[in-house]
């Protein structure tokens, strides 16, 4: 019997295309402009995935599911608020950061509560490791700063301090469905502005020297 020819190798696997940073952050993106728009649980993949020019294959690849898409957005944006409150050099300068964000950004603290504050969040362990944690130890520094240079009082708890900063910055924003129907407040550039320097103004008068 003639002995049989060796099977030829078939062909490689193809191998998968290589993330596109830039198909990432345009679904980042579109997500954020949508979930500004029409609230996140109103948005879905499909609709972020034709707002940025791919198919709902392309955000399942990047982001798996729903929940991972959000937690990306989440990550993405913390770490840019994180970085900016890395270069505070006053306190002073810290509502106006914070304020900022979430009036440009409408969809963080929907997401906030939903993905972190709500018992169990998915995004509570990683926000925090990776960002609570840092903002209570760089916060509280700025405050004894101000302690140590006489502008704030002697007595002042830097970690209460903080606890109050964030409650007066963060409540307008997680309540903004109601206080604009209540309060008829129009979250525009002026009023916002003028939120910022509301909030530091009334910050400041409970803790000056």
């Amino acid at each position: 019997m003639p002995a049989r020819s060796p099977r030829r190798p078939g062909r490689p696997a193809r191998r998968p295309a290589r993330p596109s940073p830039r198909v990432r952050d345009r679904l980042l993106h579109e997500a954020g402009r949508l979930f500004s728009r029409h609230g996140v649980a109103r948005v879905s993949l499909r609709q972020i995935a034709e707002s940025a020019g791919v198919t709902p294959a392309m955000v399942h690849y990047y982001f798996g599911d729903k929940q991972g898409l959000c937690g990306a957005m989440l990550g993405r944006a913390l770490a840019r608020v994180l970085d900016q409150v890395r270069h505070l050099e006053r306190l002073d300068e810290l509502p106006e950061v914070l304020v900022g964000t979430l009036a440009a950004e409408p969809w963080i603290p929907p997401l906030l509560v939903q993905e972190v504050l709500s018992e169990g969040g998915h995004f509570r362990d990683r926000f925090v490791a990776e960002y609570a944690s840092q903002m209570t130890e760089i916060v509280p520094r700025l405050v004894q700063a101000e302690i140590a240079a006489g502008r704030y009082r002697a007595s002042l708890d830097p970690r209460l301090a903080l606890l109050s900063l964030i409650g007066m910055v963060a409540f307008p924003f997680v309540a903004r469905p109601v206080l604009e129907r209540v309060l008829g407040v129009d979250y525009d550039a002026e009023v916002v502005d003028r939120l910022a320097e509301h909030t530091l103004r009334v910050f400041l008068a409970g803790v000056r020297a």
